[in-house]
């Protein structure tokens, strides 16, 4: 009966069999796209680009890539604007939501300490879009330039100092898309035109008659202090130099963006990047431009963000991208919309606009039934179906505009009363009050379900939450799930959102016929490590035992699928302590045992 059994004496890692793996349990991975890059950096070495949704840095010197997400300390996703203060070693990222965090660099130009900071976002007396469309450091104060004024940050001591926000002609408020400093003025690019004031810390700025609307001949959408002069773009029509009260054509263009980096003289329009000289204005445009955002100069090289081509740069010669590698970034096509159930009849979600419900079709008889929300031939809670999927008993899953529940299907085609089970959950049927997006299964039969509000585990017959996942305290980039997909073989659940996609690592996986190939990671358990212990490759339902040395039971669990964790804690609850435990792994039949050795490090 023990086809296979190997227990090694000796400290290894369980053989060729039983292998190291890096990717932990209960561990998440972004899988947003870098192509629509917005914002640019340059930190020393390293030049960090946000994208719509993403977040990465790359050093110039050997071209290393980090990602940066909710995964890794980040508290939110979308930047809208981010600066760097070197006196510091602090980026300042603006999320779309109002949210900031100041990201403190270490030496190596990683993150030391990122601090959360949502001032903004939590404010209830501002309108309900709070971007940050610039941010600017000038004497060691954060000026954010926002659709409702700007506000002035000391961010050592996280204090607001001044909110200028009602300083259009006659107090309106205004919204504000860049400002910049001249040697005795600030000036802001607004919803009201260009205004002015004073920098003398004698005035007012929060009084909007210190401010005085500066005559332009459009409106700007840009405006920047370079060489001794103030430069606008305007939309449609040009960069231009204000010559005293006069404004000087400096380049004609259509373009409809600009934006100014300041360091190096540098206006980025949507097809071409301009260099601003005394006496002329060099151009460079290149057929790999599509929809420039931002551009930066480091040693005569340019490093430019495009919205659609991603990090574009001609360092290492032509301008090529250097951004990530694109990834899945959606869960597309679905494959919750119609499922094969095990006698090989056809469930399809039916459209609205078709009356709703669900449609279950013999292909080979053209026999069809189409269930309801009427008593007897469906009882479903909604008409409303958003996602069907198929569990490991046979049963058919559905997620619905108000409730989740399932069908066995044996005789659904026989024209007897069928209703939905709809199980319950906390006193009353399963999200019957909340808009189920999507459900996905696991090998182990646990089943997934997305909601608008978060994303949530629970068991076989969904009636224990197992897990739960909201926005606030995960890195899913929004609460509202949009749909799911699980990934057997390695055990990932994709969890695509209106804020882009995320992956969860999950303690189940695709069951093995055998007990071949086993997997314990991480082995050995070092010291800075506190999250899950995995054993995958494993046969549905085997029984996993860790044990000390002297035999003594330690823990004990099955397999979900193919695979078995474990937090380390033993039956007490407490962490288990340092030394060599053996696993003990027996299959549900017990026709296949293996057993191995386990380091624990501290």
């Amino acid at each position: 009966m023990m086809r296979n059994f190997i227990l090694l004496l000796l400290w290894g890692i369980l053989t060729s069999a039983v292998h190291a793996q890096n990717v932990p349990l209960g561990s998440w991975e972004s899988h947003f796209s870098y192509r629509s890059a917005k914002h640019i950096l340059k930190v020393r070495t390293k030049v960090f680009c946000s994208s719509y949704n993403g977040l990465f840095s790359i050093d110039q010197t050997d071209n290393h890539i980090v990602n940066y997400s909710k995964a890794n300390g980040l508290s939110d996703v979308g930047v809208s604007s981010m600066a760097y203060d070197s006196t510091e070693n602090l980026i300042i990222l603006a999320y779309r939501s109002g949210n900031l965090d100041l990201l403190y660099l270490n030496d190596t130009l990683g993150p030391s300490q990122i601090i959360n900071w949502p001032f903004l976002a939590d404010a209830s007396d501002l309108p309900a879009s709070k971007q940050i469309s610039k941010i600017s450091f000038q004497n060691k104060k954060v000026y954010l330039s926002t659709n409702f004024g700007i506000i002035v940050l000391d961010p050592k001591l996280r204090e607001i100092e001044e909110t200028y926000r009602y300083i259009g002609p006659g107090g309106q408020e205004v919204g504000v898309s860049d400002i910049t400093f001249s040697n005795d003025s600030l000036f802001a690019a607004t919803s009201q035109g260009l205004l002015a004031t004073s920098l003398s810390p004698t005035i007012n700025k929060q009084y909007f008659a210190n401010w005085k609307t500066v005559p332009t001949p459009y409106k700007a959408v840009a405006v920047s202090y370079q060489n001794g002069n103030i430069y606008a773009g305007f939309s449609g029509y040009g960069v231009y130099k204000r010559n005293n009260t006069e404004w000087e054509l400096v380049y004609q263009s259509i373009s409809p963006t600009y934006s100014f980096s300041e360091k190096n003289n540098l206006v980025t329009l949507a097809d071409r990047i301009l260099v601003l000289n005394q006496n002329k204005t060099d151009v460079y445009q290149n057929p790999i431009f599509n929809l420039l955002h931002e551009s930066l100069r480091i040693n005569s090289y340019f490093w430019s963000a495009d919205s659609r081509q991603g990090l574009l740069s001609n360092k290492d010669g032509a301008f090529r991208s250097y951004s990530p590698a694109d990834t899945d970034t959606t869960i597309s096509p679905r494959t919750d919309s119609t499922i094969i159930d095990l006698n090989g009849l056809t469930w399809s979600r039916l459209p609205d606009y078709l009356g709703g419900g669900i449609s279950v079709k013999n292909s080979q008889t053209n026999k069809q039934r189409i269930l309801s929300t009427s008593i007897g031939n469906g009882g479903l809670p909604s008409s409303l179906i958003h996602s069907l999927a198929i569990d490991t008993d046979g049963f058919i899953w559905f997620a619905s505009e108000r409730g989740v529940g399932y069908f066995i299907p044996d005789g659904i085609l026989s024209g007897t009363q069928v209703d939905a089970v709809l199980p319950v959950y906390g006193q009353r049927k399963l999200f019957s009050s909340e808009r189920s997006n999507a459900i996905s299964v696991e090998p182990g039969n646990r089943k997934w379900i997305g909601t608008d509000n978060g994303l949530f585990q629970f068991s076989a017959d969904g009636t224990e939450l197992i897990k739960q996942f909201t926005a606030s305290d995960s890195p899913l980039p929004s609460s509202k799930i949009s749909a799911l997909n699980f990934e057997g073989e390695t055990g990932l659940l994709f969890v695509d959102t209106p804020n882009g996609m995320v992956s969860y690592r999950s303690d189940a996986s695709t069951a093995n016929e055998n007990l071949a190939t086993i997997t314990v990671f991480p082995n050995p358990v070092r010291p800075n490590f506190d999250g899950v212990l995995g054993v995958k490759g494993l046969m549905d339902n085997s029984t996993v035992k860790f044990t000390d040395l002297s035999g003594r039971l330690v823990y004990e669990t099955r397999s979900q699928g193919g695979t078995a964790s474990w937090n380390l804690n033993d039956y007490t609850g407490k962490r288990v302590r340092g030394g060599i435990y053996l696993i003990i792994i027996v299959s549900s039949d017990r026709s296949e045992k293996m057993a191995g050795k386990l380091a624990v490090i501290y």
